[in-house]
């Protein structure tokens, strides 16, 4: 028995699976024989063949023939119905059958494959499979749109026979081409496939006739034609159609280039499958390509440049040579000596030829001169041999029948170009010249390989012919291969875009494709390995491990045999990744590096030689190198500090020693990897580890201090500032006692700067009253020992804060905890009572937690009052930091004042009392500072001091937002950082300033615009964060104060409207915006407010919403852009409206409609009016000046704020009407509108009765106005003018 064993038997005993392949085979047994003779006459009769075959296709429609078990029954089936076909005239029942069945039985797809490639192949009948296609052919495509299940079975089908028997069905595909044009995309990829596999297995060999190259050169046309089809499954398709053709190497040279510049634009195509596929197919470019496995752009064209330069000179520099040459070919000189003598006798052939068809009115046709067997080739032949045997008028003759029949071989095909240019008719194709022409390409043809073999019999005579040739392919093979590189460095930076696209598939196969250019030698490669880095960051797994997998297999996997040669070459790889690498790709690069530790791929071997190389212990090593090894280390002691810790001494010796002292890079990069001991994490649930310290008399500190001491006058040495922030973070991570010895610093700096502040002194006093000369060297000494002072000072500052907030609180946690471990160990003497409430207190935690608390207010005192105020050494420095800051004119160097106000701002980290005191000062820097460096450090200083202290910055906000508008560009990026950073982490409340940022979304900056699109869209996924700031943007942006364009204020609310998706947020806006309009005051805002409310997505209720609030906005319809965007919400709700919904929508086009037609009426009426008040007040002046007027009746109404309603008007629009404004009320005023002097004489034209009921339903509509959140306050004003003042003035909180 098998390993499953076999089936078993049914209840009555009998295996049906085998009984049918037994009863099959007897069929097969029965027919197979000639069996004409039972019939008289001897034909089979229909109704047997159909019983046989109806047996085998029964069998076929059970789902258990494609198992493997059943593969006896199916070959036997396909044999039977073979031989029905064969011998018994089933060929056409047979095609109607397989395609009937396969457009009900999914499964038979590749059975009835199997089938018909037995028919074709075993028996020889090919009639099957053409009619299968011409019924494919005719099928109707509204059938083919109601069964898609059917037309994928088919399309399959097809594709798998194209594969078995692609020869049988070349002939046949023309009656599939027209589903090409058809809607259904699954049968155009079914015939497209058909065509890729005949390219493939027929049209891909070497010894085509000109008629199948003409046919592949068709079908490739075809499949290039359709890279762009319209669906993208079919683009999709095809793209794994060409990278079949490209990998199987199929692909002639010449479409390459065609093919390539079509694939690279797919790349951008909306379909991330197309995508994919793109990619694939230009990296098997890449790998399949025939010119070289190296093609380095630099190389090629210099490569190139020489071999052209080269052959110019063989060619003796008289002309630039062509790699055609066929002018220097002694075979086409022979050639053409032979035509010139047939030439002259033709051309007479010809004439008489033209004057007998003049004469006896012939046809021009001669179809019937050539039977339907014969080829375009044995015609050609036919031609050769009647103008050998000087038969010339039967050879023009055959050439025109030829030409009738064969139009589109190459005979043919060339030579038109010039007579289609000259004028605009068609030439005549059997023309004089015309006929000459083809009968050249002809005779040349037939001539050539006789002559090229005698050629290659004879001794080369001229051997410069030769090396010119052999030379011009030369230079044409480089001249491809530059051009295919080129197309594939086209191709680079639409695919780094796609690293960072939300698909993973775009994302592999993206890595993928660097990593196989990168192997090939194309330097532009570089640009997509360093933006992968930043992928071993991502969240998905699967990219992470790709971009771990593709760093390994370029930089680790190296092919040298020798450990340590192979390690050298790793170490050199992963520096030159280091060379070059911004900060971010270098953090990210130490997460590959930690990830490479972890899994052990940088052995010990490795390791060793880092170590080697950073102590230039490596022939031919630089500065550089070493710097480069040092980080490598740096970076994977963050996965094993062992790496560093055992080896301390080497690296205070070489990073810190006499090195050190001329490369202050160097030290910097060693206290970094020094950073990095002390770096083990706590196991969860257990006591803190012993941290690792250094007494503070260790060699580390010495040398440390000894360098920042030395050379803390050193104009020319500009990384003293780097090296003395990581020095002090080595003192303070490492030492047992780091203020001591950063006071120790800080005293040597302050004597220097002593003794040179009274030497310049005393050289001013010996001067006595001349004049003193104000540059120097000793006050450029001062400035730069000052400078240092205070940015060390603040470093120290800021280091010793977090030392006692980290490193003393934890190590007081460290001890607690473990008292409390011995706790848990009592002994056998102690009291059980004692335990058991110790136990209790424990449990419920008091006792810890009090504990705890006292530790954490104990730090929080000393950071408060004894480390930047106070009696000691930071204190001393605080008032000479807030000097330095507020007297600018003294103290003008701007780096002075850039450290200073670093140093202020770290010391306002430490202390809330010295924040509290300086802020003032610190926001005053921040808005009047002329450097705009020093204004990008204060902004992010401020952002941290939000995070210290919130309730203190809070205040001062509107400050922070207003950085926004800065001149400076870095300004303006550094502050949308900071307040992305604090409003997404909710440090700082969403007020009315977020307007500024949502302005910023058309800065000119393109990375500031990003940011705060980036922005919105993070603000977006916090609930109905956007929704609740929409009301007061618009209302803000749409100010005239503030000043935002008109097209940027719609640029900004298009992407913010892009975030309003629910029904409930859009119907609520539409009510708001609605009801703004009463407090508009220009034109403007009405086109803002209409396009915001065109901006939204509209339901039913939305819809009713814009009904009952459309007296709020109908007076505003007379503008045409207002009605524009009314008539475009219309539209927009019509495309999608529901029957329920049409009804509404009708009846409010039909409103929108008649206020327009008023409002344009009420303009003429307006504009006439306005003539007469002119005129009439003319007249006044001249009878009376400077008297009073008298009033008229109309005069003691109020002035209304819109155009009132014609009494004649429709009873549906007086019931419309946007209701007057009410009587007094002053206690809240409405912002005044002003209008022209035409609009207040309107007045009199309306009835007096009809204004005051319009007034008091007025009273009704503003009280509820009163509540709108988008009505201007008062208090905003009020705010605003505040400002302004405070900017005239100085600095104080907001309130």
């Amino acid at each position: 028995m098998g390993r499953r064993g076999k089936k078993k038997p049914s209840d009555s005993g009998i295996d049906w699976d085998r009984e049918k392949e037994c009863g099959i085979k007897v069929l097969l047994h029965l027919v197979t024989p000639n069996i004409h003779r039972l019939w008289d006459p001897p034909i089979v009769e229909e109704e047997f063949v159909t019983l046989v075959t109806n047996c085998g296709y029964r069998l076929l429609e059970n789902p258990s023939i494609t198992r493997v078990t059943s593969k006896e029954t199916r070959d036997a089936i396909s044999h039977l119905i073979g031989v029905m076909a064969k011998r018994y005239n089933h060929g056409l029942s047979a095609s109607l059958k397989i395609l009937q069945l396969l457009q009900h039985f999914e499964h038979l797809v590749s059975p009835l494959a199997h089938t018909v490639e037995i028919i074709t192949n075993e028996l020889g009948v090919k009639s099957v499979i053409q009619e299968i296609m011409r019924e494919v052919g005719r099928l109707d495509p509204k059938d083919i749109a109601r069964d898609p299940s059917g037309t994928r079975c088919i399309s399959a089908f097809l594709v798998e026979v194209a594969e078995k028997i692609p020869l049988v069905m070349l002939p046949s595909i023309s009656v599939l081409m027209c589903h090409l044009d058809e809607e259904s995309y699954t049968l155009r990829n079914g015939v497209l496939g058909v065509m890729g596999e005949i390219l493939l297995k027929v049209l891909s060999k070497d010894d085509l006739d000109n008629k199948m190259k003409l046919t592949r050169d068709q079908f490739l046309e075809c499949l290039t034609e359709h890279i762009h089809d319209v669906n993208a499954f079919v683009r999709s398709k095809l793209l794994q159609i060409w990278w079949n053709i490209v990998n199987e190497k199929c692909l002639p040279l010449t479409w390459q280039d065609k093919v390539l510049t079509l694939v690279i634009g797919r790349l951008a195509d909306k379909s991330s499958q197309v995508r994919k596929n793109s990619i694939q197919l230009v990296t098997a470019f890449i790998k399949c390509n025939p010119f070289a496995a190296k093609l380095s752009v630099e190389e090629l064209k210099e490569n190139y440049e020489k071999e052209k330069e080269k052959l110019k000179e063989m060619a003796g520099g008289e002309e630039e040579m062509e790699t055609d040459s066929s002018q220097t070919d002694p075979v086409t000189q022979k050639i053409d000596e032979d035509w010139k003598p047939l030439k002259t006798k033709l051309r007479r052939a010809i004439k008489s030829l033209h004057d007998k068809e003049e004469d006896e009115e012939e046809d021009g046709g001669n179809n019937g001169k050539i039977p339907e067997n014969e080829t375009s080739e044995s015609v050609i032949k036919q031609i050769n041999n009647l103008i050998s045997e000087e038969k010339y008028e039967d050879a023009v003759t055959l050439t025109w029948a030829l030409l009738d029949v064969f139009p589109q071989i190459p005979v043919f095909v060339g030579g038109n170009s010039q007579d289609e240019e000259e004028g605009e008719e068609e030439p005549d194709l059997k023309s004089l010249e015309k006929t000459l022409e083809y009968l050249y390409k002809i005779f040349s043809e037939s001539q050539k390989p006789s002559l090229v073999l005698s050629e290659q019999q004879q001794p080369a005579d001229d051997l410069v012919v030769n090396e010119i040739s052999k030379q011009q392919i030369v230079v044409q093979y480089l001249k491809d291969s530059l051009l295919f590189a080129t197309q594939i460095q086209k191709a680079v930076p639409m695919i780094c875009q796609l690293l960072g696209s939300k698909s993973i598939t775009d994302v592999l196969e993206a890595v993928e494709f660097f990593i196989t250019g990168f192997e090939f030698g194309l330097g532009i490669m570089m640009m997509g390995i360093r933006r992968m880095l930043p992928l071993i960051w991502s969240r998905e797994s699967g990219i992470k491990e790709a971009v771990v997998g593709a760093y390994k297999r370029l930089y680790l996997s190296p092919a040298d045999s020798n450990q340590r040669s192979k390690s050298l070459t790793i170490v050199k790889n992963l520096s030159a990744l280091v060379d070059g690498a911004t900060m971010g790709d270098l953090t990210s690069l130490e997460g590959l590096i930690v990830e490479f530790v972890k899994s052990e791929e940088l052995d010990q071997s490795v390791i060793q030689m880092l170590w080697e190389r950073f102590t230039m212990k490596v022939p031919n090593t630089t500065q550089q190198d070493s710097r480069a090894a040092l980080m490598l280390l740096s970076m994977a002691a963050g996965a094993n500090a062992k790496i560093v810790q055992s080896n301390v001494d080497i690296l205070v010796k070489e990073g810190l020693g006499s090195r050190a002292t001329q490369d202050f890079i160097l030290a910097k990069d060693t206290c970094i990897t020094l950073l990095k001991l002390g770096l083990d994490k706590k196991a969860k649930g257990a006591v803190a580890k012993k941290p690792y310290r250094l007494p503070e008399d260790h060699e580390m500190f010495t040398r440390l201090s000894e360098l920042l001491i030395d050379n803390v006058a050193d104009e020319k040495n500009n990384h003293w500032i780097a090296l003395a922030e990581q020095a002090v973070k080595v003192v303070y991570k490492l030492s047992e006692h780091p203020d001591v010895i950063c006071g120790n610093i800080i005293k040597a700096i302050a004597d220097k700067l002593i003794t040179i502040g009274k030497l310049e002194t005393t050289i001013l006093s010996a001067a006595g009253d001349s004049q003193p000369t104000e540059d120097t060297s000793s006050t450029t000494e001062v400035t730069i020992l000052l400078t240092r002072l205070v940015s060390i000072a603040g470093s120290i500052a800021f280091s010793q804060m977090i030392h006692v907030d980290n490193s003393v609180l934890g190590e007081l946690k460290r001890r607690r905890a473990v008292q409390e471990e011995k706790k848990k160990k009592p002994s056998k003497k102690q009291d059980k009572s004692r335990i058991e409430s110790e136990a209790i207190e424990d449990e419920l935690g008091l006792a810890g937690a009090a504990a705890e608390d006292a530790e954490v207010e104990y730090i929080r005192r000393i950071c408060e009052q004894e480390i930047v105020t106070g009696n000691n050494l930071l204190g001393i420095l605080g008032p000479l930091l807030v000097t330095i800051c507020q007297n600018q004119t003294k103290y003008s160097s701007p780096q002075l004042r850039t450290a200073a106000t670093m140093a202020m701002s770290k010391f306002m980290m430490v202390s809330s009392t010295f924040c509290e005191d300086n802020l003032q000062l610190l926001f005053t820097i921040l808005e009047k500072s002329s450097n705009p460096v020093i204004r990008a450090n204060t902004i992010i200083a401020l952002g941290d001091l939000t995070f210290r202290f919130p309730n203190l910055i809070e205040p001062w906000t509107a400050h922070i937002y207003g950085r926004l508008r800065d001149t400076s560009t870095h300004v303006r990026k550094n502050t949308m950082q900071i307040l992305t950073h604090l409003i997404l982490n909710d440090m700082v409340k969403v007020k009315g300033q977020i307007s500024e940022m949502a302005m910023c979304i058309v800065d000119d900056d393109e990375r500031i615009s990003g940011l705060a699109k980036l922005f919105f869209s993070e603000l977006s996924k916090k609930g109905n964060a956007v929704y609740n700031i929409m009301p007061d943007v618009i209302s803000r942006l749409s100010d005239p104060d503030i000043g935002v364009d008109e097209e940027n204020f719609r640029t900004i609310m298009k992407y913010l409207f892009s975030f309003i998706q629910k029904d409930k947020q859009c119907e609520s806006l539409v009510e708001k915006l609605c009801h703004r309009f009463r407090a508009t005051t220009t034109d403007r805002q009405w086109r803002d407010l209409s396009f915001c409310l065109s901006m939204l997505s509209y339901s039913i209720k939305g819809l009713r919403k814009l009904q009952e609030n459309f007296t709020c906005f109908g007076d505003k319809l007379a503008d045409d852009d207002v009605y524009g965007m009314f008539c475009q919400i219309m539209s927009k709700s019509k495309s999608f409206a529901k029957p329920e919904m049409k009804a509404l929508l009708d009846e409010l086009e039909q409103r929108i409609e008649l206020c327009h037609q008023k409002g344009l009426e009420e303009e003429e009426i307006a504009h006439k009016a306005s003539q007469a008040s002119d005129q009439a007040a003319d007249t006044h002046k001249l009878k009376k000046k400077g008297g009073k007027t008298g009033k008229t009746p109309a005069k003691g109404l109020k002035k209304s704020k819109r155009r009132q309603v014609d009494s004649d008007s429709d009873e549906e629009f007086k019931e419309n009407r946007t209701p007057a404004p009410r009587r007094g009320a002053r206690q809240k005023p409405q912002p005044k509108l002003s209008f022209s002097s035409d609009e207040e004489s309107d007045i009199e034209m309306f009835d007096m009765d009809k204004s005051s009921q319009e007034t008091n339903s007025q009273v009704e509509a503003e009280s509820e106005e009163s509540d709108d959140p988008l009505s201007p306050k008062k208090t905003n004003n009020r705010r605003r003018t505040g400002k302004r003042h405070l900017h005239k003035l100085s600095l104080s909180p907001v309130k």
